[in-house]
């Protein structure tokens, strides 16, 4: 999307945009998920009172948690290809408790 769009969308001025970028933010493709991102951040920042260093770990954590459901998925599609007592197997170990 374009820069004005995108300042629009996510209610920022185009320099703290830049600062954004910049900082490691978001990136400047300016997609779809670069707005989820600078809206949790605009919320961190004005609603939460969160300062750069706490807005990094935020950031950092949420990335995480992106690839480690990524992987996940992953996973499920590998094991989605397998004999059906492959699965039965994995759920045994993962959840021993259900039947």
């Amino acid at each position: 999307m374009d820069r004005a769009t995108f300042c629009l969308r996510a209610r920022l001025d185009a320099g703290t945009l830049d600062a954004w970028i910049e900082a490691g933010y978001l990136r400047r493709e300016l997609a779809e998920a670069d707005l989820a991102r600078a809206l949790l951040v605009r919320d961190l920042i004005e609603d939460l009172g969160v300062n750069e260093e706490g807005v990094e770990v935020v950031l950092d954590l949420v990335d995480q948690l992106h690839a480690a459901r990524a992987a996940l998925r992953r996973v499920l599609a590998v094991l989605a290809e397998e004999d059906r007592s492959v699965l039965e197997r994995v759920r045994a170990r993962i959840w021993p408790d259900r039947t």
